[in-house]
């Protein structure tokens, strides 16, 4: 897999990782085909391309679905090294999911000043009021003391607030990525929603379209990442070397 294709294409990464089953392949498909389909077969992170319009600048989106499954330490180290941004997934009905995005955002302090690198802290399952484990305060309280974005939503309802979280980090993004360049470009064009349904289930339900959202998606692709993908990224090469001289 090619992780360094030549465009000339503002490029935003982001890392979506949370514990296991509060919804983050949800949010990612919900996010980039405004579908819900709530049976997912992958047990492995998973790389979505997709060209989207924000504020009608077409923007080259990498989102990395880091999995809970088969996660060999608490924190996906070279998928937060390799992003420009990251979300951190709770479930409001799983407080040990909000324990675990807790230590992941103390880990992720540690790693990149939160000043540095965008991050949303996303309660998923809000639709879900009779079964909350966690008050949205706590998660507002979180995000604050962690100096990041919050917001609670419902992927299964298609909350607005899910388009907002997205359009807000990338956003952030392109802010501290200087970037200017409103020019647009062509680019080629795949179909995300074959590719998708060859790896997560087939019983999902078409979600309705936010009229609040701005932004607007083209096709895109979807592929089983490995962590030695990650390493034959520049940037994840660059961000290493300076993790490394920080610590000397």
């Amino acid at each position: 897999m090619k992780t360094e294709e030549k465009t000339n294409m503002p490029r935003i990464r982001i890392a979506v990782l949370g514990k296991i089953n509060v919804g983050k392949s949800a949010l990612t498909v919900r996010y980039l085909t405004r579908r819900f389909i709530g049976e997912y077969r992958s047990n492995t992170d998973l790389l979505y391309r997709q060209t989207v319009t924000v504020n009608n600048t077409p923007l080259e989106v990498e989102i990395i679905d880091v999995s809970g499954e088969t996660r060999d330490s608490t924190f996906p180290l070279e998928q937060v090294q390799w992003a420009d941004a990251c979300v951190v997934v709770y479930s409001i009905t799983d407080k040990q999911s909000f324990e675990y995005a807790m230590e992941a955002l103390e880990n992720f302090q540690k790693l990149r000043p939160v000043s540095a690198v965008p991050v949303t802290l996303l309660a998923n399952k809000a639709d879900l009021e009779h079964l909350r484990e966690v008050e949205e305060l706590e998660g507002r309280t979180a995000a604050i003391q962690n100096g990041c974005q919050f917001f609670e939503v419902s992927v299964a309802e298609n909350s607005a607030d899910l388009y907002q979280a997205f359009e807000v980090l990338v956003n952030e993004c392109r802010c501290l990525q200087g970037n200017t360049n409103n020019g647009h470009h062509k680019s080629r064009k795949f179909s995300v929603s074959k590719m998708i349904g060859t790896l997560i289930g087939s019983n999902g339900k078409n979600g309705t379209i936010s009229n609040q959202s701005q932004q607007h998606t083209q096709g895109g692709t979807v592929v089983v990442c490995q962590k030695s993908d990650l390493h034959r990224s520049r940037v994840l090469k660059r961000r290493q070397n300076f993790t490394a001289t920080a610590s000397l």
